[in-house]
C-alpha cells in the first residue's frame, strides 16, 4: 500500500506529533522541504511539506503559506521546531484547521532527511512487494497453465484470480459456455449477452477480457465486478495469455484424442482386430469385455462432437467418440447382461441434437464390435429415412441393407462395378441420366408411368433411357434376378460411407 501521514505519524522512530487531524490516509506521492512563501508552482499534489518557518521571517502570513499549498491538495504539513523552547505558531495551526490541511510536529531530535527517508525506504519496500506479488501471481498462473487435466488448469486460473483481486472469476469459452468460474456462478443468460457485446464493443467492459482467434472470440475471462481498478486490469490481462495457453493444449489433447478414437474405429471395421485391441487399451476399454456401439446423424458435426465428449463425462460412461462424414460413431463399455444402450442413445440425441441415432447389438468382446459398429450405421440411417428417432439393431432383422454393411468392402466395390460402371461412364461422357433413372424405376416397383411423373420427363424418354441401360449392362429389367443384381449395386453406393 502507498504511504499515508497516519503511518509516519504511527512510526515511533520519527516522533511526529499530530496537530491538525485530517485525512490521514491520503496517499503521500512525495516528501518535499520547502521554505518558500508560494510552493505551489513546484508541486503536483499529494505531497507533504516539510517546513521550519522561514517563510515568516519574509513576512508571509501563515494563511497565505497555507492557502498556497492547498490549491495543489498537498497530504499534509510539517512543521520542524529549531529549538526545543520552540512551538508552533497559533497562526499556522488556526489556518491549517481552517484549510483543512494536516500539520504535525516535527521534534528538533528528527531531521527532515529521516523521514524523507523513511518515505523512501517505504516507497522501496512497496515496490519490492508489489514485484514479488506480481512475480508470485505469474508464477502461480504458469503454473496452472502446467496443470496435466486443462479443465483443472483454468479453475486454478480463476482461482488465483479471485485471490490476486477479491471478487469471483469466470471463464467461458467463444459460445458463452462456462469453463471455470470461482465465486457466484454467472448466468448463461449473462454470458450469452456479454460474448455478443464483446463481439460488437471489443474493448466495452473494463471488467472482462477476450481470448481472440482473428475476429472469433474464443474464450472470455472476467470478473464479478463492474468497474475494475489498475491492479485487476493488469491481473486479467496477465491472465489472458495463460488461459489462451491452457485452452491450446486442451485443443492439442482433444484433436490427438480424437484421431486416434477415428482410427480406432477404422481398425475396428477392417477387421484389425489385436490393433484395435491394443487401441482400446490405450482408452482404458477392456476389449475382452462386452462393448456397444452407437452411431448418431448430426447437422453441426464440430459442436456436436464436443457435445458428445462431454455427455460421455457426464453420464460417466467409459468410452470413445469420432466423427465419420456427418455421423458420430461411439463405442461404449456396457458390462450390463442386457446392453442399455437404448437408453443411452435417447439421452445422447438430446445432448448432441442429433437428428436421429442407431445403436448396435451388444459385442461380448472385440470380435463383435464391427457387427455392432455396421448394425449402429444401419440403424442410424433408418431412422433418418423414417425422420428421426432411435433406432435399435433388432430393427433391421432382414434388411438387405445390413446384410451389404458387413461384407467386405472390396468385394462390394467390384461387384457394383461390374454392373454399374458402364452406366456412370456413359452418364460423364454424354451428361445422361441412366443412373438416377433405373434407381427411380426400381425404387417405383417397376411402375412406368409412376418413374416417368417422379423424373419429369415422357413414358417413351424413359423407356429409350431404360433401353439404353439393358444394353449397356446386359441386363434384363423384366427379369428379376437381373433387378435385384442392379438394385444391390445402387444401394452399395449408400452403404459405403
Amino acid at each position: 500500500m502507498a504511504t499515508t501521514l497516519r503511518d509516519l505519524l504511527d512510526d515511533p522512530a520519527l516522533d511526529l506529533s499530530l496537530l491538525v487531524d485530517g485525512d490521514l490516509d491520503r496517499p503521500i506521492r512525495w516528501v518535499h522541504v520547502s521554505e518558500l512563501a508560494d510552493a505551489s508552482p513546484y508541486l503536483d499534489g499529494n505531497e507533504l511539506i516539510l517546513t521550519t518557518g522561514i517563510w515568516r521571517q519574509r513576512g508571509t502570513e501563515a494563511l497565505d503559506f497555507v492557502r498556497a499549498l492547498e490549491t495543489k491538495s498537498v497530504a499534509g504539513l510539517g512543521y520542524g521546531l529549531l529549538d526545543p523552547c520552540d512551538s508552533v505558531p497559533h497562526g499556522l495551526v488556526r489556518a491549517c484547521r481552517d484549510e483543512g490541511v494536516p500539520l504535525v510536529l516535527v521534534p528538533t531530535e528528527t531531521p527532515f532527511i529521516a523521514i524523507s527517508q523513511r518515505f523512501v525506504e517505504r516507497l522501496h519496500n512497496k515496490r519490492e512487494g508489489d514485484l514479488r506479488a506480481s512475480l508470485a501471481f505469474m508464477s502461480d498462473l504458469i503454473a496452472s497453465a502446467d496443470s496435466p487435466d486443462p479443465a483443472t488448469g483454468l479453475k486454478a486460473v480463476a482461482r488465483i484470480l479471485h485471490r490476486e483481486t477479491g471478487h469471483g472469476a469466470w471463464i467461458a469459452d467463444g459460445s458463452g459456455r462456462l469453463l471455470a468460474h470461482t465465486g457466484r456462478m454467472p448466468d448463461r443468460d449473462y454470458l450469452q449477452t456479454v460474448v455478443q457485446n464483446m463481439r460488437v464493443h471489443p474493448n466495452s467492459n473494463g471488467s472482462v477480457r477476450a481470448l481472440r482467434n482473428g475476429s472469433r472470440i474464443t474464450a472470455l475471462i472476467g470478473l464479478a465486478m463492474d468497474e475494475t481498478g489498475i491492479l485487476a486490469q493488469a491481473r486479467l490481462e496477465a491472465s489472458v495469455p495463460v488461459v489462451g495457453l491452457v485452452l491450446a493444449r486442451e485443443r492439442t489433447i482433444r484433436e490427438t484424442e480424437r484421431r486416434l478414437a477415428g482410427e480406432l474405429v477404422s481398425l475396428i471395421l477392417a477387421r484389425q482386430e489385436q490393433a484395435a485391441a491394443a487401441r482400446m487399451t490405450s482408452y482404458g476399454l477392456n476389449p475382452h469385455k462386452p462393448n456397444v456401439a452407437i452411431v448418431a446423424a448430426v447437422a453441426d458435426a464440430e459442436t456436436a462432437l464436443g457435445d458428445a465428449e462431454r455427455w460421455l463425462d457426464a453420464e460417466g460412461l467409459n468410452g470413445v467418440v469420432t466423427l465419420r462424414a456427418s455421423q458420430l460413431h461411439l463405442i461404449i463399455e456396457d458390462s450390463a447382461t442386457t446392453s442399455h444402450a437404448d437408453a443411452y442413445a435417447s439421452t445422447l440425441v438430446r445432448a448432441v441434437t442429433a437428428t436421429a441415432a442407431g445403436v448396435g447389438t451388444l459385442a461380448p468382446d472385440i470380435r463383435g464390435l464391427r457387427k455392432s459398429l455396421v448394425q449402429a450405421r444401419q440403424a442410424c440411417e433408418l431412422g433418418v429415412r423414417r425422420g428421426g428417432g432411435t433406432v435399435v439393431s433388432q430393427q433391421l432383422a432382414g434388411r438387405h441393407s445390413l446384410l451389404l454393411a458387413l461384407q467386405d468392402q472390396d468385394v462390394l466395390d467390384s461387384f457394383r462395378d461390374a454392373l454399374l460402371a458402364p452406366l456412370e461412364d456413359y452418364d460423364a461422357k454424354h451428361s445422361g441420366d441412366l443412373v438416377p433413372t433405373l434407381r427411380a424405376f426400381l425404387t417405383s416397383g417397376g411402375k412406368w408411368q409412376q418413374t416417368a411423373d417422379h423424373l419429369n420427363v415422357h413414358v417413351n424418354t424413359l423407356r429409350h433411357r431404360l433401353a439404353r441401360v439393358e444394353e449397356i449392362t446386359g441386363r434384363r429389367l423384366d427379369d428379376t434376378s437381373d433387378r435385384v443384381g442392379l438394385w444391390l449395386a445402387l444401394e452399395t453406393l449408400r452403404s459405403e460411407t
